[in-house]
């Protein structure tokens, strides 16, 4: 009996035309950990008055299956792409920015009837001669989050929700994706705060965030309905309310720019905040040499009640504060988030 090996696991995704229907996988992800959970709810039938003192005389019954993706790895500029348009908006394609091989994807969500692509989700199990593959259909990203501090690289986490997982046939024949320029420090991280969406990105806060995190909620979910389905699983997605969730730690600052009593000001009169967190990676190739790789995540934001309420924490002997900002609809320009990457990718996966 062999055992699977953990360094040979391998997640594949292979984009649906049709929400639901599984179709072979197409692309490998590059992953630091991934966790595939095959869930079913039973009626186990505890506690029948059966004439014996067992615990159950009469076999489960499935009544409800799921399966969920969870992904922890390194942020980088392609593989961000997936959890986008299977959680934020899909069908976008990239524009072209410069005359190069430089592409700008854009993922602005509808505030009324949002869409996803739909993808079939693949974990392969290996020990080195056999692999076990288990799919599902209808992933879709409910969640993400993105974390950058003052070392090593910025983190993405993400869960995906899809339908019953089967046993399947490994898609063979997938290369490695390509990385190359894919990765950057978290010291590239920017932050901007500004008083309008027009200007979201044009005012930095320098010399004083240290950490941000960036939380995001669901913007479709499953959804289970009485439509006699052959599985037990959710018939389709429907759009939900979101939330974004943005901490940023940062110094109290008592030098020119008071970006600490500033902001609570802004709190106190209940001022919204167009915020974006920008990661620069390394430069194009030319002609696209004065342009870069990079992600903006960017929002309009309320500070939350619990936002800069704690003073007296430090670091490194330095008196620090904890900014908690929560998404709000900025009537103006009628968006709320937005997340642009740019990269080399024409497409995905």
């Amino acid at each position: 009996m062999a055992a699977g090996v953990r360094a040979l696991s391998l997640v594949q995704i292979g984009k649906e035309s049709t929400a639901g229907t599984s179709v072979a996988a197409t692309r490998r992800l590059l992953t630091k950990g991934a966790t595939y959970r095959q869930q079913q709810s039973q009626e186990m039938f505890d506690g029948q008055l059966s004439g014996v003192l067992s615990r159950s005389v009469t076999a489960p019954v499935i009544t409800r299956e799921h399966s969920q993706l969870e992904i922890s790895t390194d942020l980088d500029f392609n593989q961000i792409l997936f959890p986008l348009l299977s959680g934020v908006k899909g069908g976008v394609t990239p524009s072209t920015p410069g005359t190069g091989t430089a592409r700008l994807w854009t993922f602005l969500p509808s505030q009324t009837a949002p869409s996803v692509d739909s993808y079939t989700l693949e974990m392969v199990i290996d020990d080195g001669s056999t692999k076990q593959e288990v799919e599902a259909p209808y992933g879709i990203t409910t969640s993400f989050e993105i974390t950058g501090g003052v070392d090593a690289l910025p983190q993405i986490t993400y869960s995906l929700d899809a339908r019953k997982s089967v046993d399947s046939t490994y898609t063979s024949g997938i290369s490695l994706p390509t990385m190359t320029s894919a990765f950057s420090a978290n010291l590239r991280w920017a932050v901007n705060v500004n008083d309008t969406w027009a200007n979201l990105g044009n005012t930095a806060i320098n010399g004083q965030v240290y950490g941000i995190t960036w939380s995001q909620s669901a913007f479709v979910q499953p959804q289970y309905y009485l439509q006699n389905r052959d599985a037990n699983d959710f018939a389709t997605t429907e759009v939900v309310t979101r939330t974004t969730d943005l901490t940023i730690l940062t110094t109290y600052d008592t030098g020119a720019s008071n970006f600490a009593e500033t902001e609570m000001a802004k709190k106190d009169a209940g001022t919204k905040r167009y915020i974006d967190c920008a990661l620069q990676g390394a430069a194009f190739a030319a002609p696209d040499a004065s342009l870069n790789r990079l992600i903006n995540l960017q929002g309009s934001f309320v500070h939350a009640d619990d936002s800069m309420e704690e003073i007296g924490a430090d670091r490194d002997g330095n008196s620090v504060l904890s900014m908690h900002l929560v998404s709000t609809y900025d009537a103006t320009s009628g968006n709320d988030v937005q997340y642009k990457v740019q990269n080399t990718l024409t497409s995905f996966p």
